[in-house]
């Protein structure tokens, strides 16, 4: 008999000890509203007023990837988000993240500003466990609601061990997107969001970004758009408005009407930060090769970052320095970030080097990457 229950209570041990080994990966959903919680309305919706357990109870399948436990952070639409929910946002991502219990987080989250939120959280987060921000296009009792798909590959990315290390993502479209290239590009298509190729890759861990857990305001920077014949009366009202910075979303490679840049050069000696951005989508604004002197006039080139992007750094670096040559240092790390993927992928994909046509190239699985040079780029 005893000898029985001594099989009996190896089973029991062997068959406790199988299960743990196959126990899911444990995610954190928070929850902040978007059309991912949104309800129809006459012709239209409401964003924002679906609560997260009743959206994660309609996706049962999420089950099947992850043990999940969840909170409503909060619930607006994102073109309410703002630097006052951002700074709670990542220090609860924070905390949540030293706790060993869990293995990633996930945020729902309205499509409008998802890309600067997600930017904001990679330079503030400190924790190479995967974070991924979803949401969707149409409302939750939409007939053709996007988002029960878009969660269900949000899940899945967070917990894939390849998610680790890697930028803040975005799911949308049944996508993934890294902070640092996302944006949106389509105002009602179900796959919005589309990509640049960036200047630098700064995956989120305990040596990158910005320390934020004391802080409980940022700096005042604005943006302004630039057209032909631009009004000077917007920066004029930053100026009064003793913003600290402000970013010119310009024309083409970051230009601006002479009476908005002549105004600009004067806000520059009074101390204002002026980061030069464009309104183009794609190709960037770079110190060398354009048409200003930013050197000379004291402003600062944004690289390949859009200008709700530039602005997100710009806030983050004055947190840090009013310096202007060091916050450039922060708009410039396209050439150690670059060079540090290059290398990841020679280390984890096998890359090999090439010499063609006098030009060094680094194969990394089907990508090829031109470094001859690297450390003049200016664009793409």
């Amino acid at each position: 008999m005893k000898k029985y229950l001594n099989w009996v209570l190896a089973a029991i041990l062997i068959c406790g000890s199988t299960l743990s080994t196959f126990a899911l990966p444990k995610v954190h959903v928070i929850a902040t509203g978007g059309t991912i919680a949104g309800t129809s309305s006459g012709s239209g919706y409401d964003a924002g007023q679906v609560s997260i357990e009743d959206i994660l109870a309609a996706v049962p399948e999420l089950n099947d990837y992850a043990e999940l436990d969840y909170e409503q952070f909060c619930n607006i639409g994102s073109q309410d988000m703002d630097e006052h929910i951002w700074l709670l946002l990542a220090k609860r991502i924070n905390q949540v993240l030293l706790d060993d219990s869990y293995d990633a987080v996930v945020v729902t989250h309205g499509t409008d500003t998802m890309e600067e939120t997600a930017y904001f959280l990679n330079l503030t987060t400190h924790s190479p466990k995967p974070i991924v921000l979803v949401g969707s296009m149409r409302p939750s009792d939409s007939p053709e609601a996007d988002g029960p798909k878009n969660l269900v590959l949000a899940v899945k990315t967070a917990v894939d061990p390849e998610s680790t290390g890697k930028e803040v993502m975005c799911c949308l479209g049944e996508k993934i997107f890294e902070a640092g290239s996302v944006f949106k590009n389509d105002s009602h298509a179900i796959d919005a969001y589309a990509a640049i190729t960036p200047d630098y890759y700064m995956p989120h861990d305990d040596n990158t970004g910005f320390d934020i857990s004391k802080i409980e305001s940022l700096p005042q920077v604005g943006i302004i758009y630039g057209y032909g014949g631009c009004s000077t009366l917007p920066l004029q009202a930053f100026m009064e408005a003793d913003f600290d910075g402000v970013v010119l979303a310009g024309v083409g490679g970051g230009n601006f009407y002479a009476p908005v840049q002549e105004l600009a050069e004067q806000a520059v000696a009074k101390g204002m930060k002026i980061v030069r951005s464009t309104r183009c989508p794609y190709g960037g604004v770079y110190t060398e090769g354009g048409e200003v002197d930013d050197l000379q006039l004291g402003f600062i080139a944004a690289g390949c970052l859009n200008p709700q992007k530039a602005r997100i750094l710009l806030m983050l670096a004055l947190t840090e320095t009013n310096d202007t040559d060091r916050i450039r240092e922060y708009f410039n790390q396209a050439i150690t970030t670059e060079l540090s993927r290059i290398r990841r992928a020679q280390s984890q994909m096998n890359a090999f080097k090439t010499l063609h046509n006098g030009e060094i190239l680094i194969q990394a699985g089907d990508k090829t990457y031109n470094i001859s040079g690297i450390e003049q780029r200016k664009g793409y």
